[in-house]
């Protein structure tokens, strides 16, 4: 099979899981965020192992297993459960005589980027009501599509590279097929939500899809420098023709927290 067939199946296979989570959210939601967290974790660990940095991963799992779950049940405690991961590292870091300065760094890091920002996943959806299932499909679909759009008009128009030091094949005219994916997205989404009995302004979808199409792929960019800097083509291998979980998710998970925001301070 084609490597575009087998993007196209795992891409559909994706957008099932998707559809489940938006559908049913509360632990479903939990669970499978929780999932993806945890295999983040895992990817960036062995990213960071390629240049010889040992992050500590007990208060990362801790994070990527429990956040989801306080967040959907007992939300005033998930920033006691920050403190206690954070407190761990520093004083893993002043009590294991083999902890690095640079793997404390690099696991505070790890802490953001990706554990808080996919948390931002879980301001969606868990409820099941009013506009929260529109705000979690916006997460998704207008990188998803602004992606799509870039790999497929790219790959078969480009002609000038974007950054060839840090993605070889990304191509101007893939990031401006990008930038029309991210408003298709938002126009999917609003055809979406009726399914619900919703009615987000379609301005509004279009006009935070084209925001998606923007901040995902620089999200997707800054995710291919630490795959440059540690010499991998992928973070993971879990999605055949799509890589791991931090390949699929790099555009969607910068993007959430806009999303949050937008929803939190103008459309609600």
């Amino acid at each position: 099979m084609s490597e575009l067939g087998v993007r196209t199946i795992v891409a559909v296979f994706l957008i099932g899981l998707l559809a489940l989570v938006v559908i049913f959210g509360g632990w479903v939601q939990a669970c499978v965020l929780t999932l993806f967290s945890v295999l983040a974790v895992i990817e960036m660990s062995r990213m960071f192992k390629k240049k010889e940095i040992d992050i500590c991963l007990p208060p990362l799992f801790l994070m990527a297993g429990a956040q989801y779950f306080l967040l959907f049940k007992l939300p005033a405690y998930l920033p006691i459960l920050y403190v206690v991961c954070f407190t761990y590292i520093l004083a893993d870091r002043i009590l294991n005589k083999h902890r690095k300065t640079e793997d404390a760094i690099a696991t505070i890091f790890v802490m953001i980027y990706p554990l808080a920002l996919l948390l931002c996943f879980g301001f969606f959806g868990f409820d099941r009501t009013d506009v929260s299932r529109v705000a979690l499909m916006m997460v998704f679909a207008a990188p998803c599509m602004a992606d799509n759009n870039a790999y497929l008009w790219g790959r078969k128009f480009g002609k000038h590279k974007l950054c060839p030091a840090i993605s070889p094949k990304k191509t101007v005219e893939g990031y401006i097929a990008g930038l029309i994916g991210g408003p298709m997205g938002g126009v999917l989404v609003y055809f979406l939500q009726k399914i619900w009995g919703l009615d987000v302004h379609w301005g509004w979808l279009v006009g935070l899809g084209f925001l998606g199409g923007v901040i995902g792929q620089f999200g997707d960019l800054f995710a291919s420098t630490f795959k440059r800097w540690a010499g991998i083509k992928d973070y993971g291998s879990i999605f055949p023709g799509h890589g791991g979980v931090m390949d699929r998710l790099d555009s969607a998970m910068v993007f959430a927290p806009v999303v949050a925001a937008f929803f939190h301070y103008v459309i609600r």
